[in-house]
């Protein structure tokens, strides 16, 4: 099975999304798991290359026929982090997904970019939001919430803003992220079911 983690919109948890993904999936006994980091900058990759997961391989693949082709060996679970602004990278490993996890942010500079990316996703392929970085509690978050359900889109999870986007092998995974990510990876492998 691969999920991929994706948006055309940059530094809206993607990476962040990838890891934290990677790592509940060894908690809950996948194996082996794979990253496969489809961005040029290979952020994830250098993330787990600092502080390894263990259970967790890497591969970088950056363009689509490198990405596809490590989907196409995964062997258990793949978690595919994607580049932001590149749709052939995007409509490559989407089509190949199982599911796809696309992470975003509240507020409307994000929906164009979202719907875009959505837009590339074959109809078959169950999808679902991420909400970022959130600000509990704030109409912000109230209006993001209500915008997507107006979209018919669903909300996989919501991300409290303690829970920092690009924070980087520097930090560790924090038990709250964990948490909130789980919701991610249920609804994932409940639409891939």
């Amino acid at each position: 099975m691969n999920i991929v983690v994706t948006s055309l919109k940059g530094g809206v948890g993607k990476s962040t999304t990838s890891i934290y993904l990677c790592a509940l999936a060894v908690e809950r006994g996948y194996d082996p798991v794979t990253l496969i980091d489809a961005d040029p900058q290979a952020s994830s990759a250098e993330w787990l290359e600092t502080r390894p997961l263990p259970g967790v391989t890497v591969v970088e693949a950056p363009s689509e026929r490198t990405a596809t082709r490590a989907m196409s060996r995964v062997e258990g679970l793949g978690i595919v982090d994607t580049p932001p602004g590149n749709e052939r990278i995007t409509q490559a490993t989407v089509a190949a997904a199982d599911v796809v996890v696309v992470p975003t942010r509240a507020g409307g500079v994000e929906y164009s970019r979202v719907l875009a990316t959505i837009e590339l996703i074959p109809g078959r392929i169950p999808r679902g939001v991420v909400i970022c970085a959130a600000r509990l509690g704030t109409n912000d978050l109230v209006a993001a919430i209500s915008w997507w359900k107006g979209q018919k889109v669903e909300i996989w999870g919501v991300i409290p803003e303690r829970v920092g986007i690009a924070t980087g092998p520097e930090a560790r995974l924090s038990r709250e992220g964990l948490r909130a990510h789980d919701a991610v990876l249920r609804r994932a492998l409940r639409g891939w079911n």
